[in-house]
């Protein structure tokens, strides 16, 4: 493939990636599906399923949303890897939301990574299979001092778990199940999903 060809692969995989941030974040669920294969899947920290069930869970919990609450998934640096009709793109993202936990109106931040499978059918590019690594992140009130210190009691901030504690934190606080095998920076679901990459990219 010439690079020029790849190149523009490049810039259209992450139009896909793009468009899927603003969709997200901005409630446009038929652009947010658009971003999918029909068969694609989802693993993040409160879903794991179609692509289908997220974008419908997506849109139920920003139905539910109080005035107060916001979120945003800002990107960052990128890189991706095409072979063929198939690719590979990973992409700095922080995840930053407003939000309620308890009464208590807080903001939280991510430092995570998006791990996407990309394939090329009938010459458009969309997401075959979205995953997030999670690196670190940090939980703090919107009012300074205004929850106790024991409020954080049960986060793990030691080993691996912990630069996905406080996500775990919320969800659980929001009733919410963590999907089993979240991929957390330099641990074993980091090389896993690395690995499966490499086979996709190689037409396994």
């Amino acid at each position: 493939m010439a690079s020029d060809d790849i190149e523009r692969d490049k810039a259209a995989i992450w139009e896909v990636r793009r468009a899927w941030a603003f969709a997200r974040d901005q409630g446009e669920w038929d652009r947010l599906a658009a971003c999918f294969h029909s068969d694609a899947s989802i693993t993040v920290s409160w879903y794991s399923g179609s692509a289908a069930g997220f974008v419908q869970r997506s849109r139920e919990m920003g139905g539910a949303r109080r005035p107060e609450e916001r979120n945003k998934h800002w990107l960052g640096n990128r890189r991706a890897k095409v072979s063929g009709n198939r690719a590979t793109l990973e992409t700095d993202v922080n995840i930053v939301i407003r939000e309620y936990l308890d009464g208590h109106l807080f903001d939280y931040l991510a430092w995570s990574r998006f791990y996407d499978l990309f394939e090329k059918r009938d010459g458009v590019w969309r997401i075959f299979k979205m995953s997030c690594i999670y690196d670190k992140d940090r939980l703090d009130p919107v009012i300074p001092g205004s929850v106790p210190a024991s409020f954080y009691d049960t986060v793990p901030l030691a080993g691996i778990e912990s630069g996905f504690a406080f996500m775990r934190f919320r969800q659980v606080k929001k009733g919410r199940t963590v999907p089993p095998g979240i991929a957390l920076g330099d641990s074993p679901g980091e090389t896993a999903l690395r690995e499966e990459g490499a086979r996709w990219l190689a037409g396994a």
